[in-house]
C-alpha cells in the first residue's frame, strides 16, 4: 500500500466536534412492529446493503480473527477510538478480533484525496484489488463518495479446503457422451471444489471475506460524527456490503451521507441485519441465504409478534463448516 496522505488536523477536529453531545435529549415513540412488517421492512434493508448479483452466487462474510487497522489518524487516541468501535460492531458479529500486533486483514485508511489513493493502489498493486467489476471501480473513482471500499472474497470447498478455479476446463471435457458444460458452473466466477454430496441446496462451497480495505475521504466526510462514521465503517465492511449503498429506508447508520437527521451509530436495525447475517448457513445459495437473513432479522426486531411461515432451509443434515 502506498504511503497514505495525512488529512488535516482540522478536517478530524470537524469530524470530532460532529459528535459532541446535543445540549437535549430526544425521545422518539415508535409502534411495535409485526413479523410481517418487519420482514418486509428487512427485505428494503437487504436490497439496499448486499449486492444483487453476489460474487460465486452466494453472500460473503468473515470467518475471523479480524485484524483492524487505522492509517492516516496521526492522533493514536482517535485511531484507537475508530479501531475500538469497528471492532465492538466484529465482536457483536460473533467474530474474533487479533491480537495487539496482528497483521491487517480490514484497514481503515483515513485521507484528503480518497480518490487519488484508490487510483495509486490501483497503479502500483493491481493484486490489492478484486477483480474488474464496471459498478464497483466506478464506485471507487467517485469524486463525491465520502467512503469506499472493496473485499478480496476467497470461495472454499464445504469443509474449509480452498476452492480451484478450474470449471471452466471441466467444462470443456465430457462423461458418459454428456458435455459437463451442461452440468457444471462456467464463467470467470466459475469455481470448482473436490467436495461433493446428494443434497439439491447444498452448493459444496462458501464464501469468505480474506481481506477488506476502506477509504475515507475526510473533507467529503465532514459534517458527520467520528463515532457515526466508524459505525458506518464497521457495518460496510463487516457484512460485506455492495457500493454504492441503496436507501435501507429504515432507521441505520446507513443512511449517514443522506440529507437530513444523521444517526448516532448503529441502530437496532443496523445490529439486527450483522446477527442475521452471521447466522445464515454459508453454502447455500444467495436465495436461500436471503430468505434466511430475513427470517432472522424479522425474528430479532419483532420477537413478540404472533408467529408465521418462516423461511427454512431443508436440509438441516449437512453440517456447516
Amino acid at each position: 500500500m502506498p504511503p497514505i496522505a495525512f488529512p488535516s488536523i482540522a478536517a478530524l477536529a470537524l469530524l470530532l466536534l460532529a459528535g459532541a453531545p446535543p445540549d437535549e435529549t430526544i425521545t422518539v415513540a415508535a409502534d411495535r412492529l409485526s413479523k410481517a412488517q418487519a420482514r418486509k421492512a428487512a427485505g428494503t434493508y437487504v436490497k439496499a446493503g448486499l449486492p444483487s448479483i453476489p460474487d460465486y452466487g452466494q453472500y460473503a462474510r468473515w470467518r475471523g480473527p479480524l485484524c483492524i487497522g487505522v492509517l492516516g489518524i496521526p492522533d493514536k487516541a482517535l485511531a484507537a477510538r475508530v479501531q475500538g468501535r469497528i471492532a465492538a460492531a466484529a465482536v457483536d458479529a460473533g467474530l474474533a478480533t487479533g491480537k495487539a500486533g496482528c497483521r491487517p486483514n480490514l484497514t481503515v485508511a483515513f485521507t484528503d484525496d480518497a480518490r487519488g489513493l484508490v487510483a495509486e493502489v490501483r497503479a502500483r498493486k493491481r493484486s490489492a484489488l478484486p477483480a474488474f467489476e464496471p459498478r464497483l471501480f466506478a464506485a471507487l473513482d467517485s469524486p463525491r463518495l465520502p467512503v469506499r471500499w472493496w473485499h478480496v472474497l476467497a470461495p472454499t470447498g464445504a469443509g474449509g479446503g480452498v476452492g480451484t478455479p478450474d470449471s471452466g476446463a471441466l467444462a470443456s471435457a465430457s462423461s458418459n457422451a454428456t458435455q459437463l458444460g451442461n452440468v457444471l458452473p462456467a464463467g470467470p466466477n466459475a469455481v470448482g471444489t473436490n467436495s461433493w454430496n446428494s443434497s439439491l441446496i447444498d452448493t459444496n462451497l462458501s464464501v469468505w471475506a480474506r481481506a477488506g480495505v476502506a477509504v475515507v475521504d475526510v473533507n467529503l466526510a465532514t459534517g458527520v460524527s467520528l463515532d457515526a462514521l466508524a459505525d458506518y465503517v464497521a457495518l460496510v465492511m463487516i457484512a460485506p456490503m455492495r457500493m454504492p449503498l441503496g436507501s435501507p429506508g429504515v432507521p441505520s447508520v446507513l443512511s449517514l451521507f443522506e440529507p437530513g437527521a444523521k444517526p448516532a451509530g448503529l441502530t437496532s436495525w443496523d445490529r439486527a441485519f450483522i446477527k442475521g447475517l452471521y447466522r445464515i448457513q454459508m453454502n447455500r445459495s444467495a436465495q436461500r441465504q436471503r430468505q434466511q437473513l430475513l427470517s432472522a432479522m424479522a425474528a430479532e426486531l419483532a420477537p413478540d409478534a404472533a408467529t408465521e411461515a418462516d423461511a427454512q432451509d431443508d436440509d438441516p443434515q449437512t453440517p456447516q463448516p
